[in-house]
C-alpha cells in the first residue's frame, strides 16, 4: 500500500516523521488505535532479551543531479558506521551521558547489538555494493515519496522484507531551498509499501564531504522511528503534552526510563526539566530533568537511546514479519552481507555525459568490491580525438579524459583485484557537443528529423511524452518543435537543450545579444498553471541560470479542451530577450527551454534566433515606422529585475529597445527583430540604479515609463 505525498512545508521541526503520524491519522480513523496496541505490544515486551547480533541488510537510494548530491561511497559507508555506534553505544561521546542524581540516565542507557551492513546481492540475485545511483534532478530537490518510484524516473523500492531501504536526496519539501527538514521515516505499524523507508538529505548523511557539518545523528534518528520509536516529547494516545502521569509503557513514548518532556526543544541546559509529573510505573520513581541527550529528541547533544526503547525496537523484530526477516540466517545469505570482499563487479561514472569540445570529464571508478587494478579504453584515436590528462593515464583508478573532436564515445573499463576481473562498458556514453554555432543565428527545425541525433538534447525524467519533430505545424517553415502534452497525468517536467552558440566576439563593454523564440501553446481548463522557463549558461551546462519565466495566463490565458495544434501566425507569440548579460560572451553559450506541463494541452516551439547589434546598427534600425505596434503593455511596474513589454505588431520589422533615464539620455539598446502578430520583450533592469527610466521601441516609439526599486 502506497500513500500520497505529504508536506512538510509548514513544519517548524527538522524530523517530518510526526507530518506523516498525523496525516495517516486524519486519513486512516483507525491508525491511531492500531498505533497504540503496536507500541503497548513492544514494550510489553521489553524483558524478552534479543541472543543474537542483528544483521540488517541496507540499500541506499542516491537521488541526485550528478551534483555534490551524487554522494561517494566513502560517506555513505561513514553515515553506516556512525549508526552502528550509535545503536552500539560505541559512539565516542558516550561517556557524556549524565550520571547525577536529577540526571541518572548512564545507568539506563542501552546497547541495541544490531549492525547494518550494505548488501551484496540484489533482488535479482546480482553482485551489488548495496548503492542505486539515479540522475533526477526533478526529484532531488524538494524531495519527498515521489522518488522512491521509477515510474517517475526515481528508484524503486528494493523488497521490504528483504532489504532496509533508504533514499538520499538534496532537500526535502520545501520549494527548492535547504529548508529545515532534514529527514523522515515511517514507524513500521502500518503496511506503508513502497514507500516504507528512510528518506534523507545527503548533508545529513555521516559526517564527511557534503556532511562535513553534520553530526551523523539524523540516520540515528530517522532509524529509530524506523525501527519504532517515537519522539521523547511525543503526547501519546491522549495527551495534549508530552508531560503525564499515567502509565509510562501506555503514554507517552512508551518507553519508562526517558522522562516526560513537555514538547520538543533544541536547548543542552543541563537544568532543563520540562515537567515535573512523575508517571506510574517510572523508572527513577522521582522527578528527573528532560533526557536532552537521547537520539529521539531534538538536542544536538544526543548521545543514547535507553535500554526500553533498546528494547522496544528488539522487540519489533519479533513482532513485526518483515522485520523479522531482514535478521533470518536466510536473508543475511541472500542479501550476501558475510560474503567475502572479493571483485565481482566494474563500473564508473562521469559526472557529466554531455560536453562541449575541448572539454575535460572526470570519470570515477564504482567497481565492487576491493579493486586494484584498473584499464581504461575509450573509443576513437587517443591524442587526436582525446587524451587523458591532470596527472591520469589509463591505468589510473579514476581518470580525466579530454576531448578533442564532437561525436559519441564509448568508454570501457576493466578491473581486477589481483584474482578476479570484469569489465564494464557503457556505449556512447560521452556526448561530445559540435562545434560552437555562430551569429547571427537561427534554429526553425527544417533540416532535423530527429532531435536526439542533433545538436539539440531532450532530457524527460519521467520517459512519456518528449520535445520532438513536428513536421506539418511550424511557423516560418513546415516544421517546428512539439511537446504532446495533452493527456500526460500529474506534473511533468520535459527540457530542450541547445548547443554551443559562441559570443566570445561580442564586446563585452558596449555590445549586445538578443536571444528570441516563438511558440504556441493553450491550456486545456481555464484554471490550468503550466511554465515556461528558459535558462542560459556560460559554461556549457555545469550551471544553469534562469533568464525567463511564463505561467499561467502570462503562458496563454486561451483554454482548449480537446488536443490543440496552432492553426495560424495568429496563434504564435515571439519572445525577445535582451538580458543576456557581458558575463555570458563566452565561446560555448547554451540555453534551454524547460516546460513544466501539469494535466495541460500541446506546446510548439519555433524561429529560435541568437543574434548581436551595434549602436551603428540601431541608430539605422531605429528608422523604421512603429505606427503598426499596437496593444503595448509594460509589467511588472515597479520592478526590481526584470521588465516586459509585451504588444502586438501588425507586420515583421526591425527596430530596437532604448532604455533612457529621467532626462532622455539613452543608457541601453537593443536590436529586435519583431514578427508579426504577438510579441514580448524582457529586458533585464537589475544592473540599474533605483529610479525611474523609460522603456521605447524605436527612435519613434512612445516613451514608456518604469521605476526601479
Amino acid at each position: 500500500m502506497s500513500f500520497a505525498t505529504f508536506s512538510f512545508a509548514q513544519q517548524n521541526n527538522w524530523c517530518g516523521t510526526d507530518a506523516i503520524l498525523n496525516q495517516l491519522k486524519a486519513e486512516h480513523p483507525e491508525f491511531s488505535g492500531i498505533l497504540h496496541e503496536s507500541m503497548m505490544k513492544a514494550a510489553s515486551g521489553k524483558s524478552v532479551p534479543n541472543k543474537a547480533t542483528l544483521v540488517v541488510p541496507v540499500v541506499v537510494h542516491i537521488i541526485h543531479d550528478n551534483g555534490i548530491g551524487n554522494i561517494s561511497d566513502e560517506q555513505i559507508q561513514d553515515g553506516l558506521d556512525i549508526l552502528n555506534q550509535d545503536y552500539n553505544r560505541t559512539n565516542p561521546d558516550a561517556s557524556s551521558t549524565r550520571n547525577t542524581p536529577n540526571a541518572p540516565f548512564q545507568t539506563v542507557a542501552g546497547d541495541m547489538d544490531i549492525e547494518f551492513k550494505l548488501a551484496k546481492i540484489d533482488p535479482q540475485g546480482n553482485c551489488t555494493n548495496g548503492i542505486v545511483r539515479v540522475n533526477a534532478p526533478s526529484l532531488t530537490y524538494n524531495g519527498n515519496d515521489d522518488c522512491k518510484y521509477s515510474s517517475n524516473g526515481g528508484s524503486d523500492q528494493w523488497d521490504m522484507n528483504k532489504y532496509l531501504n533508504i533514499w538520499v536526496v538534496n532537500s526535502i519539501e520545501n520549494n527548492g531551498g535547504q529548508g529545515i527538514i532534514l529527514g523522515y521515516a515511517y514507524l513500521p505499524y502500518w503496511p506503508s509499501g513502497t514507500n516504507f523507508g528512510i528518506l534523507i538529505r545527503n548533508d545529513s548523511f555521516g559526517t564527511i564531504e557534503t556532511a562535513q557539518s553534520s553530526d551523523g545523528r539524523t540516520l540515528t534518528h530517522e532509524m529509530g522511528h524506523l525501527l519504532g520509536l517515537q519522539h521523547i516529547f511525543d503526547p501519546g494516545p491522549s495527551g495534549a503534552t508530552g508531560c503525564h502521569t499515567g502509565d509510562c509503557n501506555q503514554n507517552g513514548d512508551y518507553s519508562c526510563d526517558t522522562p516526560p518532556q513537555q514538547e520538543a526543544n533544541w536547548s543542552c541546559s543541563p537544568t532543563w526539566n520540562s515537567c515535573s509529573d512523575v508517571p506510574q510505573n517510572d523508572a527513577f520513581g522521582y522527578d528527573v530533568v528532560d533526557q536532552i541527550e537521547n537520539y529521539m529528541s531534538y538536542n544536538y547533544c544526543q548521545n543514547m537511546f535507553s535500554m526500553d526503547q533498546v528494547s522496544i525496537m528488539q522487540q519489533n523484530f519479533f513482532n513485526i514479519d518483515f522485520m523479522a526477516s531482514w535478521v533470518t540466517p536466510a536473508n543475511v545469505a541472500a542479501t550476501g552481507l558475510n560474503a567475502p570482499e572479493v571483485l565481482c563487479k566494474a563500473d564508473f561514472e562521469a559526472y557529466k555525459t554531455l560536453v562541449c569540445n575541448g572539454d575535460s570529464v572526470f570519470i570515477m571508478d564504482r567497481s565492487f568490491h576491493n579493486p586494484s587494478g584498473w584499464i581504461w579504453s575509450i573509443s576513437g584515436t587517443g591524442n587526436v580525438d582525446w587524451q587523458f590528462v591532470n596527472g591520469t593515464n589509463a591505468t589510473s583508478q579514476d581518470a580525466y579524459i579530454q576531448f578533442l573532436n564532437p561525436g559519441m564515445y564509448s568508454i570501457t573499463l576493466t578491473s581486477s583485484d589481483g584474482t578476479n576481473s570484469d569489465n564494464e562498458t557503457k556505449a556512447n556514453y560521452i556526448k561530445v557537443l559540435p562545434e560552437a554555432a555562430t551569429i547571427p543565428f537561427w534554429e526553425g527545425f527544417e533540416n532535423i528529423s530527429n532531435l536526439a541525433s542533433s545538436q539539440w538534447t531532450i532530457l524527460n525524467s519521467e520517459n512519456n511524452n518528449t520535445f520532438q519533430i513536428d513536421p506539418t505545424q511550424g511557423h516560418s517553415g513546415n516544421q517546428c518543435v512539439k511537446l504532446t502534452n495533452y493527456g500526460q497525468s500529474g506534473s511533468n517536467t520535459d527540457e530542450l537543450i541547445a548547443g554551443p552558440v559562441d559570443l566570445s566576439g561580442i564586446d563585452p563593454v558596449s555590445g549586445t545579444v538578443t536571444l528570441s523564440f516563438r511558440y504556441a501553446y493553450r491550456k486545456r481548463l481555464v484554471n490550468d498553471v503550466e511554465w515556461l522557463k528558459v535558462f542560459i549558461t556560460k559554461d556549457c551546462g555545469d550551471n544553469w541560470i534562469q533568464r525567463k519565466t511564463l505561467q499561467g495566463n502570462s503562458l496563454s490565458s486561451i483554454a482548449e479542451f480537446s488536443p490543440w495544434t496552432p492553426n495560424g501566425p495568429e496563434d504564435w507569440v515571439t519572445i525577445h530577450m535582451t538580458n543576456i548579460t557581458s558575463d555570458f560572451f563566452v565561446n560555448n553559450f547554451r540555453y534551454k527551454f524547460e516546460f513544466e506541463g501539469n494535466n495541460g494541452n500541446n506546446f510548439f516551439l519555433d524561429d529560435i534566433n541568437v543574434y548581436p547589434g551595434s549602436p551603428s546598427e540601431n541608430i539605422v534600425l531605429g528608422l523604421n515606422p512603429m505606427e503598426n505596434i499596437v496593444d503595448l503593455v509594460l509589467y511588472p511596474n515597479p520592478t526590481a529585475n526584470e521588465v516586459n513589454i509585451a504588444f502586438t505588431s501588425l507586420e515583421a520589422l526591425e527596430t530596437e529597445l532604448w532604455i533612457l533615464d529621467i532626462t532622455g539620455k539613452a543608457i541601453q539598446h537593443y536590436p529586435l527583430q519583431i514578427t508579426s502578430g504577438k510579441n514580448l520583450v524582457s529586458t533585464s533592469m537589475e544592473n540599474l540604479a533605483k529610479g525611474t527610466y523609460f522603456l521605447q521601441l524605436g527612435a519613434t516609439g512612445v516613451p514608456l515609463m518604469v521605476v526601479v526599486e
